[in-house]
């Protein structure tokens, strides 16, 4: 089986909303909006094509996609820019294969590139802990939404980070 990792493009946008919808349809921790969601992240002024990466097979056909997103994290004394990924979709057929956490990495690489350095996710620890996310809370970073904290995760892509940012997570409009 081939996959193919690369930036979304226009030609791409109805198909991988389509595959994000499939990937939801069977999870039970879903309100099976996803796709809204990315068609609102799309639409705001803050969208950067370049943090959406999407996974064809050899057909062409979008079987997995990832998307980044610039938010805030503010605290009394520092606003910090960082990214929230939401959502990672892969469909049923080919999970469990590493394909979500080739996503992962393909768009944590591409950030790094662009100076980001945080990246939180409200998600399964049980997925994203061996991908390097850490509970977000034991940062002094919180959420706004109503989450347990322990679905609430972060990863720093650099070890030597003098200023981590902590404080509250502030999502833009689209989050909405």
């Amino acid at each position: 089986m081939q996959v193919y990792l690369s930036s979304i493009t226009e030609n791409d946008y109805d198909l991988s909303l389509d595959a994000i919808k499939k990937a939801f349809e069977d999870v039970e921790m879903s309100n099976h909006d996803e796709h809204d969601l990315v068609v609102k992240l799309r639409e705001a002024p803050e969208y950067n094509y370049e943090l959406e990466v999407v996974a064809k097979n050899e057909d062409g056909d979008v079987i997995g996609h990832v998307m980044l997103s610039e938010i805030t994290i503010v605290n009394d004394a520092k606003e910090y820019i960082a990214l929230a990924l939401a959502p990672l979709s892969v469909l049923p057929d080919y999970r469990g294969k590493g394909l979500g956490k080739a996503l992962v990495n393909a768009v944590e690489d591409r950030v790094k590139s662009l100076e980001y350095t945080t990246i939180v996710v409200q998600g399964d620890p049980d997925y994203y802990e061996p991908l390097g996310y850490k509970e977000a809370a034991k940062y002094d970073i919180y959420s706004t939404f109503d989450v347990p904290s322990k679905y609430v995760m972060v990863k720093f892509l650099y070890e030597q980070l003098d200023d981590r940012p902590h404080g509250k997570i502030i999502y833009p409009d689209s989050f909405k």
